[in-house]
């Protein structure tokens, strides 16, 4: 009997030790927009893996080494000069969606999205009223401790992203509604 409370009392203890080592969690987004115009039309507009930076107001450049074939990685420039390289893993244009990930330097804090890793998926659905467009990512903060400053936090991180999808978003509908 003594050495199961003393097993348990031990268990107690090393439990939250082991809480407080975790990292950073892994913080999803999504974000959709309902658009006056065919689901075809909108794809049009977004498909080209680079076009993001015809429909997005928040970047001003885009390269991709391989185009919008799977394995591209394209270099977007950001409107405050910031350099992003994002992998596309799958793109389908019967189904009209295309998944991509961030490509960064481990360490690295992007100015105005401190985040280190991001994967998403944008899906272009038919609706009755034309179409749907969603775009879902998951990402980790860049600051790695428990506690970080108010600016690096899972909050401030999913407000920067969530900013950045309903640019995008917002764009697309106006682009795709003139």
């Amino acid at each position: 009997m003594h050495k199961q409370i003393t097993t348990l009392l031990i268990a107690f203890l090393l439990v939250p030790g082991l809480v407080l080592a975790h990292g950073p969690a892994r913080v999803k987004v999504s974000k959709s927009i309902e658009i006056n115009a065919s689901a075809d039309k909108v794809w049009s507009l977004i498909s080209d893996y680079c076009s993001i930076k015809d429909w997005h107001p928040d970047i001003s450049e885009c390269n991709a080494d391989k185009g919008s074939e799977p394995e591209s990685v394209r270099e977007i420039t950001l409107a405050n000069g910031e350099v992003i390289k994002e992998k596309l893993f799958k793109i389908d244009n019967e189904k009209k969606f295309m998944q991509y990930a961030m490509q960064l330097e481990k360490g690295r804090i992007i100015e105005g999205l401190p985040i280190s890793t991001h994967g998403a998926k944008i899906t272009v659905s038919a609706t009755d009223s034309g179409s749907k467009v969603e775009w879902n990512g998951a990402f980790y903060r860049a600051f790695p401790g428990q506690e970080p400053p108010p600016e690096l936090s899972d909050a401030a991180c999913q407000e920067a992203l969530e900013a950045l999808y309903v640019n995008g978003l917002e764009n697309i509908k106006k682009l795709a509604e003139q």
